[in-house]
């Protein structure tokens, strides 16, 4: 999840139908375990069929969907290869999940079914075989999809500062570090219930954020790394308020180093380079096309979609003008 900023960044909710003819980046990563995660059965592990994981894929065809009938242009953008740097962050997370999942096993021979279904979300993978599976969704949805050179968030966020999308969606405020002017929290949860509350989408604008703090964009970057992120574990003792009180007073991590007395990453620049200069492909975005009814049909029920959750989707598109069907064209498909 990167670096904590929520205590820091003055967010404002907004309804979908404010984000109506906008492209909107969403951050696919993130998202794809916020639903394996939640659509879980009674063992803990996401809902499957014949064996195989489809939680993600519901997921994204209901949130998916949802955004189209609001008039949002969705862009999902996958991950590509992590930075060197963030190897040791990765380690870290197949750690946790090693352990979680003997301690899953455990509960599970045991019999301690409360304890599996707590645990069995920690144990959750994307694999790649789920990775091309949902490609594959969303091209039967005809929505626009595209790989990152490396981090997703960092490849939205370039595109959302070249005007190439409105905001990006994900739940990760390094999203902020990498200079995205919008992002949106809450996005492809807007309207579900969780520990008794209904979420609501939220906007976060960071030029209104730095100048509530007055400091400037690479300021922000050194109160980040200093936090801590995904390239690097941050100070110790140095959390977002004493963190932005020591950025504001000496200016630099250089400065506040000085100050406090601790050693500055060997690779500093190198880090800071990440954020500020994140690498995106140059090619231009592909266009959103209509989706087609039989080709999503059929894929949804290979994986055993309920009739009810398809003939939603379908509702959706044909009511958005999204929906093509090669047993019944209309005009608009010629």
């Amino acid at each position: 999840m990167g670096c904590n900023l929520r205590d820091l960044a003055p967010s404002q909710p907004i309804d979908l139908s404010e984000l109506k003819g906008e492209k909107v980046a969403v951050d696919v990563f993130l998202n794809a375990y916020q639903f394996i995660t939640s659509l879980t059965g009674q063992d803990g592990k996401p809902l499957s069929y014949n064996g195989k994981p489809v939680a993600h894929l519901m997921g994204f065809l209901d949130r998916a969907t949802i955004m189209i009938e609001e008039g949002i242009d969705p862009v999902f953008v996958f991950d590509g290869k992590p930075h060197q740097l963030k190897m040791e962050t990765l380690g870290s997370r197949k750690e946790r999940k090693i352990n979680a999942i003997s301690k899953w096993e455990e509960a599970i021979e045991s019999g301690d079914m409360a304890a599996a279904k707590k645990l069995g979300p920690q144990t959750a993978e994307y694999t790649r075989e789920m990775v091309a599976e949902t490609k594959e969704l969303f091209d039967c949805l005809g929505v626009t999809w595209i790989e990152a050179p490396m981090e997703a968030e960092g490849a939205a966020a370039v595109r959302c500062r070249n005007s190439e999308v409105f905001a990006v969606a994900s739940q990760d405020w390094d999203t902020l570090l990498y200079g995205a002017p919008v992002m949106i929290r809450n996005l492809t949860s807007h309207g579900t219930r969780k520990f008794g509350r209904v979420l609501q989408a939220e906007k976060i604008v960071l030029q209104d954020m730095l100048e509530m703090h007055d400091i400037n964009y690479q300021q922000l970057v050194d109160l980040g790394i200093m936090i801590g992120t995904d390239f690097h574990e941050g100070i110790k003792g140095i959390g977002p308020k004493t963190g932005l009180k020591l950025i504001k007073k000496h200016g630099t991590m250089e400065n506040v180093s000085l100050e406090k007395g601790f050693d500055l990453p060997e690779n500093l620049k190198e880090i800071r380079e990440l954020f500020t200069n994140h690498p995106v492909n140059s090619h231009p975005l592909p266009k959103s096309s209509k989706s087609n009814e039989e080709k999503l049909t059929e894929f949804a029920k290979s994986r055993g979609f309920s009739e009810k959750r398809i003939s939603r989707a379908i509702n959706r598109l044909a009511n958005s003008n999204r929906l093509k069907s090669e047993s019944q064209p209309t005009l608009f498909d010629f």
